[in-house]
């Protein structure tokens, strides 16, 4: 019998306690011989939506990553910390009854961080500084400076309030610290703040309806069932504009060769000129590529190149 590769997604409910490389470990642990990475790292007390990359899927990280999040999260009021979250070591506390904590004091100082904002990068976080990360660094001690990064709150809503935690609803875009969010925030309300829970409920195009717990995952592994729940990789880029493209095209594409299109009508809804191209019969993902007008006719230049026979999901062993 032909063995294939597992290629695809899992949309796992990461669970809180274990980083999203734990998820990554334990599923190598059942699904054997096959690369497995993630997109959109969560903080271990974080919980939610965990895109995990099969095979294949693991080319598709750089075209996800860029995926708007969403987040309900609680803040601590009054508490600050080393880590800007409830793991670190308080740093400053407050008496609440001395700060305007009115929901329209609230609202009125949130308002403030829609929209492109400057963050200063946490130094409990694994950017780099000189090879090094800089949570390994805030460990023993050591601060260093960063630069402030641009990101967007595209939503920011109070959902409720009862002091001294604050429920908020936030839409975000990539390299976003919710942590750093919730201890500006703080610091613009006087009394300082924490986050103290995080929930991812959308990543992307996948949300909390995709979603598959660890314990799920491993009695679908057990029963055979999992291939049913890998989603194809032409669905993980819906939000990408179609192209379909007959056989001879594709070995083309496959061979990394850029090809011109007749009679294409253009619906790219990104400035980048990204498509997802499929193989007419099947449907199967050929290729991401970066689609542009000349004169007549459209230029297509692959930039990941996809193995439409690699595709079908075998049985996988159970996760012990």
């Amino acid at each position: 019998m032909t063995s294939h590769t597992i290629s695809g997604l899992l949309i796992v409910d990461k669970p809180a306690g274990i980083s999203s490389y734990d998820v990554v470990r334990e599923l190598k642990r059942g699904i054997k011989g096959v690369k497995i990475g993630y997109v959109g790292t969560l903080d271990p007390f974080a919980t939610g939506v965990l895109p995990i990359l099969l095979g294949e899927g693991t080319k598709l990280a750089p075209f996800l990553e860029r995926g708007t999040k969403f987040y309900e999260a609680t803040l601590q009021l009054g508490v600050t910390t080393d880590t800007q979250d409830k793991e670190g070591e308080v740093q400053r506390v407050e008496e609440l009854e001395h700060y305007d904590l009115s929901i329209r004091r609230v609202k009125e100082v949130i308002q403030r961080f829609k929209g492109k904002i400057k963050q200063l990068p946490p130094m409990y976080s694994a950017l780099k500084h000189k090879g090094k990360r800089l949570y390994k660094l805030a460990r023993i001690g050591k601060e260093v400076e960063r630069k402030p990064r641009e990101v967007e709150i595209l939503e920011l809503q109070v959902k409720y309030a009862s002091l001294p935690y604050l429920h908020l609803h936030i839409e975000c875009s990539k390299g976003t610290y919710i942590r750093t969010l919730a201890h500006d925030i703080g610091e613009k309300l006087g009394c300082g703040a924490h986050l103290a829970e995080l929930r991812r409920t959308r990543s992307g195009s996948f949300s909390i309806k995709d979603i598959l717990t660890l314990k799920d995952i491993r009695e679908l592994i057990k029963e055979g069932k999992i291939e049913e729940r890998i989603l194809p990789l032409t669905q993980a880029l819906d939000f990408f504009p179609l192209v379909e493209v007959g056989e001879n095209i594709a070995m083309q594409i496959h061979q990394g060769q850029a090809v011109t299109l007749d009679g294409f009508k253009t619906g790219c809804r990104n400035n980048e000129g990204l498509v997802r191209v499929v193989l007419t019969e099947g449907r199967d993902l050929i290729a991401v590529g970066r689609l542009k007008k000349e004169g007549e006719h459209f230029l297509l230049r692959p930039l990941r190149v996809f193995h439409a026979s690699l595709l079908r999901c075998p049985p996988v062993g159970a996760i012990h």
